[in-house]
This record gives structure tokens, C-alpha cells and sequence, in this order.
């Protein structure tokens, strides 16, 4: 008589059991190699933005601004806008210059502005996505921003926000208790802050990346390799609760004189959103997302404080636009910290557990000078703290 072979049902599940396990255990080593290589192609976008400073210095003699320093556009073209072309870019900044419909970073909005041909083209021209400034650890980040407030209408992202250091006042406007005077009319113009001088500490001097600004590499005189110019941000929308993409806005941040304790916004956090406010008390969502607008100069979209530790919350005094008192930090989804971007060209991972010099001990306000109060994060954002830390 002839045997017969083959499986029997007890053994067919006991196979299927195996694979199971079997891919059960190799999934999270595939995803952990996905994610390496995500946060690799971050970390070279970082570089490249990077890189680009040392173009624009190179063809310019400086470092780009935080404002346009045109007058052919709104003033509030980000730093993005002004690398294009050390980016790969040179086309869209052109497209968007001889564009005459494109007046601000959000305008033309066909909706909002009259919906006209040449409206249409030049909204597609502002939604237009810049690669090098997206991190694909991000999965929002093809995605039109909304807006909130007196500008709701859609943007393109950014993942890649510049350096703000550790001062939190009127990092998005020049008004009081700043002082300015204008010289000089187009590219040339420059602002000077009045009756300060370098080395007072003012933000003017704290930052590299200011209102008119022209800084050089000179102008970081704690060294490029302990300076940071950008990091990333996990992008959202504007009424995106969580700790990554949004901003919590909170009208008692600050004690009234433009100075804040970081404590107070780590207070606000939640596990993974922040403690908002019931039937409209604050805090509530700030109508600026983080990374919302690539070509906006709002530090809100486009910026970042090296004072509360990578992947940590955001805070504003205001749910309105400007950001007159506010802390932002960097995010990601990354694990464990953020890349970010050294004036010397190379990029850094930095970790949620970075030292910030006694964070709860501590408030930073409207005038600095010294050394940061916010330990070896707050020292590798200023420019001129006269610090020698490193990460």
C-alpha cells in the first residue's frame, strides 16, 4: 500500500505560528531601519540648509535676515525664501519675485483675495513644496497648513526652523521697548537699535537672524562650531492639540514685563497634548502651527528657542499671531531628540535630556548679555554668550 505525505492541520499551525513570531520579531527591526533612514534624510536636509548659509555668506558677504530686507515684497519673507537659490531653488525665488500677485507670504489666497488667473498662479507658486526643507518622518508634512485667526487659508510646510536662542521677547516685532532706526532704502537697508550698543545683550545682538540683521560668521564669536542655526519641528495645523505641531497660547505666561519662567510651559503639558482651557480660557491653540508657512518669517512657522529641551512644549503669551513673549521648542519624531544644524556646516543629534542649566530655577526676558541661563542648550544658541560649551 501506498503512504500518503503531507501536513497535518496540528503542524499547519504550528508553522503559522512560527511565521507569525518570526514577523513579529523582525517588523520593529524593519521599522527601526525605515525610521534611521528618515532621520538620516533629515539630517542631510539639515546640512544642506546649513551648507546654503555658507553660500549666501560666500555671494553676499553676510547671513541671510530674519525679514526680507526688500521692498519688493512684505517684509515678512522668512530666511527659507532668501536660500532659495543656495538650495536648488533659484527658480522658485525668481517665480515668486516677478510674481506682482504675491505681495506677503500668504497672499494671493484665491477665497480670500480675488480669484483671477493670475491669483491662482501665483497661489500655486507660494503652495509650492521645497523638499530640502521636509523630513519624512514627518507624514503631515505634504499636507496644506490651515491657518487660524485673520489668516486662515493654506500654506506649505516647513520641518526646518532657524535659531532664535534663548531670548523670548519680541522675537517678531520691533516694537516697544525697542527703539529702531532705518537706514538705507532696498537690500541695503539696516536696522539699528537705538541708544544700544553691541554687547548690551539686547535680542538685536543675541541673535544671528533679526529684523534687518546683517551678521557674519564674525558675529559668533563663541565659535561656528558651538552655535546652532536650525533644527526641526514636527509640522501641524492650527488647531492641532498636541505637544508636536501646535502652541499653547496663554495670556499669563509672562509677569508683565516681557520675562517668563520655562517652568510655567512645561506646567501646561500633558503627556502628549497640553492642559487647555475649558469653554474658551486659556491656555488654548495659538493660530500659527509650528513649521505652517516655509515662506513666513513668524517664529511661530519658521523659528525656535534653545531654552526648553527638544521635543519638549511651546508657549505664547497671545493666541494671536506675533510671538511677543513665547518659548518654542524644536520636535520631531525622531527618538530621543532632534538634528540640528551647527554655523560650521555640521549637524548635531541633540537629546531630549540635553542640559538646560536648571530649567525650573531659572526665566530669560527681553535684554541678555552673558552667558545663558539654560545650561549647554542655551549656550550652543547664542551667537556671543562668551560660552565655550559643546554638545
Amino acid at each position: 500500500m501506498s503512504k500518503k505525505t503531507g501536513f497535518t492541520l496540528v503542524e499547519l499551525l504550528v508553522v503559522i505560528a512560527i511565521i507569525g513570531i518570526l514577523i513579529s520579531l523582525l517588523l520593529p527591526a524593519v521599522q527601526a531601519a525605515r525610521e534611521a533612514a528618515r532621520r538620516m534624510q533629515c539630517s542631510n536636509n539639515v546640512k544642506q540648509w546649513s551648507l546654503a548659509l555658507h553660500n549666501h555668506h560666500d555671494a553676499m558677504k553676510c547671513l541671510p535676515s530674519q525679514y526680507s530686507q526688500g521692498t519688493v515684497k512684505h517684509e515678512r519673507f522668512s530666511v527659507h525664501y532668501r536660500l532659495l537659490p543656495y538650495l536648488e531653488q533659484a527658480a522658485l525665488k525668481d517665480a515668486i519675485d516677478n510674481d506682482d500677485t504675491i505681495t506677503a507670504p500668504w497672499i494671493p489666497t484665491v477665497g480670500v483675495v480675488a480669484d483671477t488667473p493670475a491669483n491662482r498662479k501665483g497661489q500655486e507658486i507660494r503652495n509650492t513644496r521645497v523638499t530640502a526643507l521636509l523630513c519624512p518622518s514627518d507624514g503631515e508634512r505634504y499636507d496644506l497648513t490651515m491657518l487660524g485667526g485673520a489668516h486662515n487659508h493654506a500654506c506649505s510646510r516647513t520641518n526646518l526652523v532657524i535659531s532664535f536662542a534663548d531670548g523670548i521677547a519680541h522675537v517678531d516685532q520691533n516694537a516697544s521697548p525697542f527703539t529702531h532706526s532705518f537706514t538705507g532704502t532696498g537690500v541695503n537697508r539696516v536696522n539699528t537699535p537705538v541708544g544700544q550698543t553691541p554687547g548690551t545683550g539686547n535680542l538685536t545682538h543675541r541673535l544671528l537672524f533679526y529684523y534687518y540683521k546683517r551678521s557674519d560668521f564674525g558675529t559668533a564669536t563663541d565659535g561656528t562650531s558651538n552655535t546652532i542655526v536650525c533644527s526641526e519641528t514636527v509640522t501641524g495645523d492650527w488647531n492641532k492639540e498636541t505637544i508636536k505641531g501646535s502652541i499653547a497660547g496663554y495670556q499669563d505666561f509672562d509677569d508683565g514685563g516681557y520675562n517668563a519662567y520655562p517652568s510655567m510651559c512645561m506646567a501646561l503639558r500633558d503627556g502628549n497634548t497640553y492642559k487647555w482651557g475649558d469653554n474658551g480660557a486659556l491656555p488654548q491653540p495659538y493660530v500659527h502651527p509650528r513649521g505652517g508657512n516655509w515662506l513666513e518669517t513668524y517664529a511661530a512657522q519658521t523659528g525656535f528657542h534653545t531654552i526648553i529641551p527638544p521635543n519638549g512644549p511651546s508657549c505664547n503669551k497671545e493666541t494671536t499671531e506675533a510671538i511677543r513673549v513665547g518659548i518654542l521648542a524644536p520636535t520631531s519624531n525622531h527618538t530621543g531628540g532632534v538634528n540640528a544644524g551647527l554655523l560650521d556646516g555640521s549637524v548635531q543629534f541633540v537629546s531630549d535630556s540635553v542640559d538646560t542649566g536648571g530649567l525650573p530655577m531659572t526665566r530669560t526676558g527681553t535684554y541678555l548679555q552673558g552667558e545663558s541661563r539654560f545650561g549647554v542648550w542655551g549656550a550652543m544658541g547664542t551667537p556671543n554668550g562668551g560660552e565655550s560649551k559643546s554638545l
